[in-house]
């Protein structure tokens, strides 16, 4: 994978997420689960302004420290967003922000636990907790990454545009068949033993009925930009405008309709290599 691959890593939205998914999640962790012996700060544990309030400095030094960390030292030291790179960085901040945290406990428990012994154990166990934010921040910009990936708007080629090539359609009967310009043809749907094909008329969109299979139907057209899209769609791929989805599902935005056409994962492969065939990909 290579470095546009993580370019969101130095993007200031990522950056500020990263900063402020990190210091609320410890700031609620520790209030809810009162960890590392913060209930000593109030022996009955009870949640007064007080002690919300003095809890607070954590997210505060936290914060601030990891501002300084992302747009301070950072651009200083990780020059290029590699994979291992960011794995390097990502080490250092949580040993960065839990010895923050170590020395703001001991600050506000009047130094009672600054000890080695105890330092290490912060290290290991606030670095646990910070991974969670750390890690969720990094997927969920990184499935955004790819997701748009799959949003392309596409273009028809040149050499396929105006094209007004005819298609037959035949089914099973001898009334089962029509023939279709490969520009006013846009989807067809199976629906029990027949086949619906869906085109356009003056601007209309009609339906055509016909008695076969949809396997049938297709390898009978034999056409680049009639394929088959999922176990109940063929589509033509002349007519689609936008991709949206991913790995596990992917739907076909056509020009003419509000609705899309779904593609199943075992044609996801066919479906994208002929569409490269027959598009520019933005």
């Amino acid at each position: 994978m290579g470095e546009n691959e993580f370019n969101f890593y130095n993007t200031s939205r990522y950056k500020l997420s990263l900063c402020l998914t990190m210091s609320v999640f410890f700031y609620f962790f520790i209030i809810y689960f009162l960890p590392f012996g913060v209930g000593n700060y109030d022996p009955n544990h009870q949640y007064t302004f007080g002690f919300l309030l003095e809890i607070f400095y954590f997210f505060i030094l936290l914060i601030l420290v990891l501002f300084i960390n992302e747009w301070v030292l950072r651009p200083l030291f990780l020059k290029k967003a590699s994979l291992k790179n960011i794995i390097i960085w990502s080490i250092w901040t949580l040993f960065l922000a839990s010895t923050v945290i170590f020395v703001t406990y001991n600050y506000l428990g009047n130094w009672h636990d600054f000890k080695l012994t105890s330092y290490l154990e912060f290290l290991v166990n606030v670095s646990i907790v910070l991974l969670f934010p750390l890690v969720g921040t990094f997927f969920f910009f990184r499935f955004r990454v790819l997701q748009r990936r799959m949003e392309h708007i596409l273009t028809t080629k040149e050499e396929f545009v105006g094209t007004k090539q005819l298609i037959h359609f035949k089914g099973k009967g001898s009334k089962d068949q029509i023939t279709l310009s490969s520009s006013s043809f846009l989807y067809g749907k199976a629906e029990d033993n027949y086949v619906e094909l869906y085109y356009l008329e003056q601007n209309q969109l009609k339906k055509f009925l016909m008695r076969s299979t949809l396997s049938g139907l297709t390898k009978s057209v034999n056409h680049i930009s009639i394929t088959r899209c999922h176990r109940s769609y063929i589509v033509n791929l002349l007519h689609v405008k936008t991709i949206k989805g991913g790995n596990q599902e992917m739907n076909l935005y056509l020009d003419t309709l509000d609705f899309p056409v779904p593609v199943s994962k075992s044609f996801r492969d066919s479906i994208l290599k002929n569409l490269h065939s027959l598009k520019n990909f933005g």
